[in-house]
């Protein structure tokens, strides 16, 4: 029920979803025809559209990180070895969320978020969020 109310909130998630989904059914319905017979016609339009659909989840994925990525003046990331989640969570501490709406777009806990923040803070020597934000902020 949380998923579907997450996923109805984010466009993102849901175009997702739906391509997905009609690109799995196509690929599921090619053993079908073929054990009732020969529907060439059908089955070859089926494989191209389920490979076209994953093309475009992966276009429509790719420019939804474009899009959500926080652009650095330098890579913190690589400068503190942060891991590839303490980075993203880092950049959004960074544009100013909490860590309520951090935990809700990356569908983990509020507890994680904390700990995750925690690690981020003490590798990059600060003491809190605030501190955290002035030092990296450009």
């Amino acid at each position: 029920m949380t998923i579907r109310k997450e996923v109805k909130r984010q466009r993102y998630f849901k175009i997702q979803t739906y391509l997905g989904l009609t690109s799995i059914l196509s690929v599921i319905l090619l053993p079908l025809l073929t054990y009732f017979g020969d529907f060439q016609p059908i089955t070859q339009p089926l494989v191209t559209m389920a490979f076209f659909l994953v093309t475009i989840m992966e276009i429509n994925s790719y420019s939804y990180r474009l899009k959500n990525t926080y652009i650095l003046k330098r890579n913190i990331g690589k400068e503190y070895s942060f891991t590839n989640r303490e980075n993203e969570i880092a950049i959004q501490i960074i544009k100013g969320d909490s860590y309520k709406k951090i935990s809700k777009n990356m569908f983990i806990s509020y507890g994680t978020v904390r700990k995750h923040a925690s690690n981020i803070f003490i590798k990059s020597n600060v003491s809190n969020k605030e501190d955290f934000v002035k030092k990296f902020k450009g």
